[in-house]
């Protein structure tokens, strides 16, 4: 064999496996889309106060824009605007759900929190959640409402340190404006909070540095931070 075949014999061995083998690990990292089945489920729709609710269905049964979405049209587009131009439901990436329109374009997309809850930020229209049914009584999830107002933080089993207010004014991705009162602790003013928001259900704090207090609401209903260690705090509502 001339050293001109040895070359080919080789090109086709090594290089053209490895281009074959190329497409599989690119697809391989593509975030996944759930099966519809997966999803399908009784849930329901509210908005970050609460006031506002509507049963929906997710049924795996497709239709020309995805799959079929049920509600009480009469009863739930007067309560959430973005439902007059829904028609579908379809798996989204990474676990989400998304509402489209008849063109398949997407209207609301719900990320995935946990313990089967939901949640989607309209731009100029507000925060909502969809809780499966299956999994989660939506009036034991956290809520936009629950979390408004003011709030004292203290260390435990001690006085409030510090006292802020948690606003409704929107401070930009999905983030609300956060103001201190006068007399904080110094380490909590080092900390410096500025922003907060709702992430699976818990409050976090968000300096302007990026730094972030995350507090979860305990079974008997207060709030503490995560991870407790090593300084615990507690974020309690003033008598």
């Amino acid at each position: 064999m001339n050293r001109l075949a040895c070359l080919l014999v080789l090109t086709f061995t090594f290089v053209f496996p490895a281009l074959a083998q190329a497409p599989e690990s690119e697809l391989a990292a593509r975030p996944a889309i759930p099966d519809a089945k997966q999803l399908a489920a009784e849930y329901q729709l509210q908005s970050a106060l609460g006031d506002r609710k509507c049963a929906v269905t997710l049924e795996p049964k497709p239709i020309a824009a995805g799959y079929v979405l049920v509600f009480d049209r009469a009863e739930c587009a007067p309560l959430f605007r973005f439902l007059n131009d829904t028609v579908a439901w379809l798996p989204g990436i990474a676990g989400s759900i998304r509402f489209v329109n008849a063109a398949k374009r997407t209207v609301s997309e719900f990320t995935e929190g946990v313990g089967g809850q939901y949640e989607a930020l309209l731009e100029g229209d507000g925060v909502y959640f969809l809780s499966n049914l299956q999994f989660v009584q939506p009036n034991d999830v956290p809520t936009f409402a629950d979390a408004v107002g003011e709030w004292n933080i203290s260390r435990p089993n001690g006085p409030p340190v510090c006292s802020v207010t948690l606003s409704e004014q929107a401070a930009g991705d999905d983030m609300f404006k956060l103001s201190v009162k006068t007399g904080c602790d110094p380490a909590i003013l080092r900390f410096g909070p500025v922003k907060w928001y709702l992430d699976r259900g818990d409050i976090i704090l968000l300096s302007s540095r990026d730094e972030r207090l995350r507090f979860g609401r305990q079974p008997e209903g207060n709030w503490t931070k995560i991870p407790e260690q090593p300084r615990p705090l507690a974020l309690t509502r003033p008598n």
